[in-house]
């Protein structure tokens, strides 16, 4: 019986037309098995507030966006925290010496363009970040006084090899100045190290370290390139400082040393330094069909509007909903016979030429919601609610905590696409299996709504004309 299925199932998709297709076997219920491709309407959305706190990345940028019409801006927010450095203070007989304050930040993401410098403008904040605050993409701390304005800081470096005939260019972590004239050093960076030289214990606290500095506020004064931070080991705030000899201070005869002032995430553990990344997406462009999106979480932008092209991006907030009306479809049918989902799948084709701006992301998921309002269904599991995220075949409940992350898949140079094999959910749907109220529409995102985890600006721009569920199934037909 199994063979004939599976045998009658290869037939059928090399037909024409497979609907009439029918297993009739002695003593048994004829089954009618039938292939169906149900169209998809797609259209793009924005959420707001999303997480942005202790991500794998942290993102500096602004950058326009040509298919939208929107300008990017990002900000990070740092926490500051003293290490176990030994402090200037230790060296107090030696008359130790500032030479310079440094920030260095390892990235590995660049949007937008690499050879152009970047400028920078860093803050100091009126307050630390608090333990008791969930920060978002929309959260903003007030601003101290500024430490840098406008600062121009190269991406890269062009390394010459040893025989001095061939260039490269290689990424290092960003460098940004805060103070590097030893002899007009800014008024920060004098009230830094004196804060390091007179503190009196080994080593310097965070409340300490608080009292003139509370943490960094890092945003872009120019257009056109966007950078996300990773949490390296090397990324962190570098104080350099001397101990001269004798009346000799030439720089040959100075005993040179450095204390570091951590910030961001490297070790992931819980006292860490806090931080997080504001983003504003901000969709003002006259005739833009998106504009419609801005601070309107109720608003959708079809396909049809967009040249059958919707964006489901990480950081922004675009996100592409789908419609299936074939669900339900296949819910009626359910209703009226015993139907059999053998297999069901979606596939989102990715359009072609799209990646140059933004790359594609590695995988999407698919969220419930709610068509009317845009708004993902909530599970409430106990006293926490949880977001009813699809999950992998064989877990249907939202508390499973195995969501379906969906890969892209490159065929070539210009085709990919998202395929999700959805068969024990589609079969879950048809017979009413899902907790209440039923989807009206998925949403497809690369983001989740959680403290950690992947933060980026890549993006899929998808072609919505293509995007379609296939469904093999059998149902018992009266004889």
């Amino acid at each position: 019986m199994a063979l004939l299925l599976t045998s009658a199932l290869f037939s059928l998709a090399s037909c024409e037309d497979t609907n009439e297709l029918g297993v009739d076997l002695p003593g048994t219920t004829p089954i009618e098995t039938a292939f169906e491709e149900f169209p998809v309407t797609a259209s793009t959305i924005r959420q707001d507030s999303l997480s942005s706190t202790q991500k794998d990345h942290f993102l500096v940028g602004q950058l326009p966006d040509g298919n939208t019409g929107a300008l990017l801006q990002a900000r990070a927010f740092l926490e500051v925290a003293a290490s176990a450095d030994s402090l200037p203070s230790q060296y107090a007989s030696q008359n130790p010496k500032l030479d310079s304050v440094v920030v260095l930040a390892s990235f590995d993401r660049v949007y937008g363009s690499a050879t152009a410098p970047l400028r920078l403008s860093v803050h100091d904040l009126q307050r630390p970040l608090d333990d008791f605050t969930t920060y978002n993409s929309t959260s903003e701390v007030p601003l101290g006084a500024p430490i840098i304005t406008d600062k121009a800081v190269k991406l890269n470096s062009t390394i010459r090899n040893q025989a001095g005939t061939l260039d490269s260019v290689t990424l290092r972590p960003l460098r940004i100045p805060l103070s590097t004239d030893t002899l007009n050093q800014t008024v920060f960076a004098r009230q830094l190290f004196a804060k390091m030289l007179t503190t009196t214990t080994v080593r310097l606290s965070d409340a300490d370290l608080h009292t003139v500095w509370n943490g960094m506020a890092i945003s872009a004064t120019t257009q056109g390139t966007a950078l996300g931070f990773n949490r390296s080991q090397a990324s962190a705030v570098y104080v350099y400082y001397h101990l001269p000899y004798g009346t000799n201070q030439s720089v040959r005869n100075r005993k040179r040393k450095v204390y570091r002032i951590l910030y961001g995430d490297p070790n992931q553990v819980a006292s860490s330094p806090r931080y997080f990344t504001n983003i504003r997406y901000t969709l003002n462009t006259p005739g833009s069909p998106f504009n419609v999106l801005q601070s309107n979480g109720l608003a959708s932008v079809p396909a049809a509007a967009s040249d059958q092209t919707v964006y489901t991006q990480d950081g922004t907030g675009l996100t592409t909903k789908l419609v299936i009306p074939g669900l339900d479809v296949l819910r009626q049918r359910q209703a009226q016979s015993n139907l059999i989902i053998n297999r069901a799948e979606l596939i989102i084709p990715v359009k072609p030429y799209s990646t140059a701006q933004f790359v594609a992301p590695a995988q999407l998921f698919l969220f419930e919601a709610n068509n009317a309002n845009n708004r993902v269904l909530i599970f409430q599991n106990g006293v926490n609610p949880l977001e009813r995220l699809v999950q992998q075949e064989g877990f249907l409940a939202p508390t499973a905590g195995r969501p379906l992350a969906i890969p892209i898949t490159e065929a070539n140079a210009t085709t990919q696409y998202y395929s999700a094999l959805l068969t024990s959910y589609v079969q879950a749907y048809a017979k009413n299996q899902l907790p209440e109220p039923l989807p009206s529409a998925l949403l497809l995102s690369p983001t989740r709504r959680r403290t950690g985890g992947e933060l980026s600006l890549d993006r899929a721009a998808l072609d919505a004309s293509n995007i379609k569920l296939r469904v093999y199934y059998s149902k018992t037909t009266a004889r």
